[in-house]
């Protein structure tokens, strides 16, 4: 009975060295590296993928306001000796003139578009570069954005706020039915040359 106590033992023992000797081999991450266990991959390399989240607003107001005004009087008295058939006249002339005018533009822009990472500068930043096409009833509208981004300024979720963009480009365009409405025609074109 010893005998057999003994070689229970040994084989126990004999498992439990051969599992640690084996756990190692057996042992993997819960995660790939590439992915964060708190959000998405953000973009870091050329050809990476990035959401910028498009919010823009500008207003422009002009106001210019002109006076101008001359006046000339000439006085001449009566004539004297063989002029003297010339009487005491005045001539005044005045000339004034104003204009007022003014100008006023805003537009908004929100949207929701992918661009690609074109370019890693040497200071660490992200040149972007995308276009998003949206056709709906024939009306092609076209964004076009482009700039650079700084890592840090790319949240968790690979995203980026149009804010953030330095030397950033967006356009807007629109064409179809609608967008030739807005564009004046030919006659309007010609006029607005001499008037």
């Amino acid at each position: 009975m010893k005998h057999t106590v003994v070689r229970f033992f040994l084989v126990i023992g004999l498992i439990s060295i051969l599992s640690l000797a084996a756990n190692p081999l057996l042992a993997a991450s819960l995660y790939e590296d590439s992915n964060s266990p708190y959000g998405e991959h953000k973009a870091a390399e050329a050809g990476d993928i990035l959401t910028v989240m498009i919010s823009e607003s500008s207003t422009a107001d002009q106001q210019a306001s002109t006076e101008t005004g001359q006046s000339n009087e000439v006085n001449v008295g009566p004539g004297a000796g063989e002029l003297d058939f010339v009487k005491l006249f005045r001539l005044n002339q005045e000339d004034s003139s104003s204009a007022d005018g003014s100008t006023s533009q805003s537009g908004s822009l929100t949207a929701q578009m992918t661009v690609q990472v074109t370019e890693v500068l040497p200071n660490g930043n992200l040149k972007i570069e995308g276009t998003k096409e949206i056709t709906v009833n024939a009306e092609m509208q076209k964004i076009e954005v482009e700039g650079i981004v700084r890592p840090e300024d790319i949240t968790i979720s690979n995203t980026v706020n149009s804010t953030k963009i330095a030397n950033s480009k967006i356009k807007y365009v629109g064409e179809g039915a609608i967008g030739d409405r807005q564009e004046p025609g030919l006659l309007t074109k010609v006029l607005n040359v001499f008037f």
